[in-house]
């Protein structure tokens, strides 16, 4: 393990940590910065956080999220968790029509369309799968009358990587927007929102942006943000926010609109110093380091027999099936660093980022293979 790494990340020299998918390890850098501001917050008051500073606490979290997604900062929106952020957009929506999206999506996902569908004329079609995501029956559901498709970049259960340029270009011939979750790309897979021409693109910080949970940004494209009325509103949704104003709203230019009050602060301080600490490294070189630690594992796995691999590509996200899945977990976890993954839908999930290498892999498989061999 390299000793930057390990500065870091120090729980690395207790854990096998395989589980990025579910939370991320957060650096030491972010903690302190964490630490330090809710520390002059509480102790100082607005002699620390005062209106100026308040104002503004948004633009570092903005700033590097726009780096992150290639685009302009007055189409990032700051939010508290992706959930928020869809629920946000989908109350703002007007129009009826249909909504397209998959069985295999987050529950968050989904939810807000069938609670706002009450209220609107909409209707919510899942495109029902087992494992993976039927790419060409998916578009082929996207025809006149679809309002909006809503779907991960990647998916939760299987890592599977989604075409959204395709997506994106059949959505638009037929008048549909194209609103995606982003929360298992962002961090770990190169974003780029106007190449891949989504309308609305959200991440969540604590998974692959190794950032604290209470802080998310979204990226609206201009039209769409300047057509919508916020689905939820504040003091800070406004030009002036310290105008105090409670007679008119103006709205704040660009996608700023869509934030709205006082929250975890300190969340969103947190996060802008995760993204600048990955985009320090490169999320290419990231990209590249996972996909080769994946390959690996893949490789290794690939050979035990027993065990078969459901995820379709190569990527940062590795999911099997297995006979005990719960049995198998416990007894992997065992040896001199306790080895972290997850159960999802009956299967095991396994997430390599970063701070993985390949004798955590190459570990982890001799590991299953023992377990498997031992259970059947």
């Amino acid at each position: 393990m390299r000793e930057d790494l390990l500065q870091e990340f120090p729980s690395l020299e207790r854990y096998i940590y395989l589980n990025t998918a579910s939370i991320g390890l957060v650096p030491r850098r972010t903690i302190e910065a964490i630490r330090d501001f809710s520390e002059r917050v509480m102790s100082e008051g607005s002699a620390y956080l005062d209106e100026d500073m308040e104002e503004g606490i948004f633009e570092e979290l903005r700033r590097a999220s726009s780096r992150l997604m290639k685009c302009d900062e007055d189409d990032v929106a700051i939010f508290s968790s992706v959930t928020e952020a869809i629920n946000s957009l989908a109350w703002a929506l007007r129009g009826g029509g249909k909504i397209i999206s998959t069985s295999l999506e987050f529950p968050s996902l989904i939810y807000p369309w069938i609670r706002i569908g009450k209220e609107k004329n909409w209707s919510l079609e899942l495109l029902k799968s087992d494992l993976l995501v039927d790419e060409d029956e998916l578009l082929k559901r996207i025809v006149e009358g679809v309002r909006a498709v809503c779907l991960s970049h990647v998916e939760f259960l299987t890592g599977q990587r989604l075409n959204l340029r395709e997506i994106a270009e059949r959505a638009h011939e037929v008048g549909s927007l194209l609103i995606v979750d982003g929360i298992q790309a962002a961090g770990c897979i190169p974003i780029d929102v106007k190449a891949l021409d989504v309308d609305f693109y959200v991440f969540g910080g604590y998974k692959w942006l190794l950032g604290p949970m209470g802080a998310a940004a979204a990226y609206i494209r201009e039209e769409l943000s300047d057509e919508l009325e916020p689905g939820i509103v504040g003091w800070r949704s406004v030009e002036d926010m310290w105008s105090l104003d409670a007679s008119s709203v103006r709205y704040a230019r660009g996608a700023r609109k869509f934030e709205y009050s006082t929250s975890s602060y300190d969340s969103k301080v947190g996060l802008a110093k995760s993204i600048e600490y990955l985009l320090e490294i490169g999320i290419e070189s990231i990209y590249e380091h996972d996909m080769r630690v994946s390959e690996r594992f893949m490789d290794r796995i690939g050979e035990i027999e027993g065990i078969k691999i459901v995820t379709p590509q190569k990527g940062p996200i590795v999911t099997i099936e297995a006979d005990r899945p719960y049995d198998l977990l416990r007894m992997i976890e065992r040896g001199d660093r306790k080895l972290i993954a997850s159960v999802r839908r009956g299967l095991i999930r396994f997430s390599i980022h970063l701070y993985n290498d390949y004798e955590d892999v190459e570990e982890a498989s001799d590991r299953l293979a023992r377990a498997v061999k031992s259970t059947s």
